[in-house]
């Protein structure tokens, strides 16, 4: 059988189980298959190698890592002094990532030295990695905003052959959709490391005293209305700004709360005249917001949002911090809308995911470290324990993590929705390195100042 084909069997078996919650049984060592997971039973846990556990680095040779993270030194050096005990067999096992001693993680005596040179809460892109090239300066391992655009410009490793046996990737304790939206042709080029979700937000300087704040989770009859609301009593204010933004992620609001694709682009792609009618209803709800001046873009050559004259606004969850310190006290969050109230909803989440650099000399350690820090749960604990990660959420199904993450002042109530919903979640681009989302961008802005009928087909040509 070749490769591909096993490749795309793991990929369905990937799928089944972390749906259906069953068993995956692992193929020997040796198979090219990401992952190659052990069956087990009950709660995944964090894993415990034994004193004969293999190591990257034979007996005392340096094992060296340079990572392109957005964390802090002391959270880096205990991530790696962390690895090096589970692969060591001197992690005590009654410790935690919450628990552990920060002292005593950065006194340990390892052979592991991992070097960060930084980056930007998501991730980077590729116009960096692209410099990074050209100045012979790439890093081992570097968060990326889309791992796509970069494995295909040539600046990422396939990971299948490094991740085959990963004791750290354990299909029952991750979200399936997050490893598939890492792929193409049954090759993973990157290892999904956090997520965010699309979202509204507002300012509540206006919510509408004549009807108090819409609930967290809403229609799009109820945002209409309330939209209408802050209208009558706010009149130089803009209600929604941008509001075409909303357009690709409404194609479930107006599919009878059925999950379709980002931009309906797979569905497009099945049925053209179905997707079209479905991205119609979404476009045609977004546009009459405008029409009806419940909607706008710029008032008087201002962006309403940074200059407060809007209430609410379409944004990624990643980026509430940067919002929080904007509208300090005043920030609140959305759901995006959904047709029917009793529907629990469909998140769109984007994934920032770790790259291997193409032709790193370290590149097994950097596969190995990469999937310890994103799916580990002591590291995953730590990580949210040190690093101030508001709006962003682990793709594990730990519940000590998402408990961790749920207790957010600002996002965690609305990180327990999404916890409840992950299955169910279309994974979309959330960059301008995907022509997709670039298109999409372009098209929607210009269509809402056009009569003509909405096209969908140019979101993607």
């Amino acid at each position: 059988m070749k490769a591909g084909s096993f490749l795309k069997k793991a990929l369905s078996l990937i799928l089944c189980a972390s749906l259906a919650g069953a068993l995956f049984t692992g193929c020997k060592k040796g198979d090219d298959l990401f992952p190659s997971i052990p069956a087990e039973s009950g709660e995944p846990e964090a894993t415990e190698p034994s004193e004969s556990s293999t190591d990257p680095a034979a007996d005392d040779e340096i094992c060296q890592l340079r990572v392109a993270l957005p964390y802090s030194d002391q959270t880096i050096q205990c991530l790696a002094a962390m690895l090096y005990c589970k692969n060591n067999g001197i992690w005590d096992s009654s410790e935690t990532g919450l628990t552990v001693d920060t002292n005593y993680l950065t006194t340990v005596a390892s052979n592991y030295v991992v070097t960060n040179i930084g980056c930007g809460s998501t991730g980077v892109n590729l116009e960096l990695v692209k410099s990074w090239k050209t100045d012979d300066n790439m890093p081992d391992l570097f968060l990326a905003q889309d791992s796509n655009a970069i494995y295909r410009a040539g600046y990422s490793e396939s990971l299948n052959g490094y991740l085959s046996d990963s004791k750290y990737l354990n299909v029952q304790s991750i979200f399936s959709g997050a490893l598939t939206a890492d792929s193409s042709d049954g090759v993973f080029y990157a290892v999904p490391h956090f997520c965010a979700a699309k979202i509204v937000m507002g300012n509540t300087e206006y919510i509408p005293s004549s009807i108090g704040k819409l609930q967290t989770k809403n229609t799009t009859d109820g945002l209409k209305d309330y939209l209408s609301a802050i209208r009558k009593e706010h009149r130089s204010v803009v209600p929604m700004a941008s509001a075409y933004e909303l357009i690709p992620y409404l194609g479930s609001a107006f599919n009878g709360d059925n999950r379709t694709s980002y931009m309906l682009f797979d569905e497009y792609l099945k049925d053209r005249d179905t997707a079209r009618n479905v991205s119609n209803k979404a476009a045609s709800y977004v546009k009459s917001l405008y029409s009806a001046s419940l909607a706008s873009d710029l008032v008087s050559g201002a962006d309403p949002v940074y200059s407060r004259k809007a209430a609410l606004w379409v944004d990624s969850s990643a980026d509430i911090r940067a919002w929080a310190d904007y509208y300090p006290g005043s920030l609140y969050l959305l759901h995006l809308p959904c047709a029917d109230a009793t529907n629990a909803g469909i998140p769109y989440i984007s994934t920032y995911s770790l790259c291997v650099s193409k032709g790193s000399v370290n590149s097994e350690f950097a596969a190995e470290f990469a999937a310890f820090i994103s799916f580990d749960p002591d590291a995953q604990l730590l990580i949210y324990r040190l690093e101030d990660m508001t709006g962003l959420m682990p793709l594990t199904r730990n519940d000590a993590v998402w408990d961790l993450v749920s207790g957010d002042e600002l996002f965690g109530h609305m990180a327990a929705d999404f916890r409840q919903t992950m299955d169910n979640a279309v994974y979309c681009p959330d960059s301008f390195d995907s022509r997709l989302f670039t298109k999409t961008n372009e098209y929607t802005a210009e269509y809402v100042r056009q009569n003509e009928e909405f096209d969908p087909e140019k979101c993607y040509g």
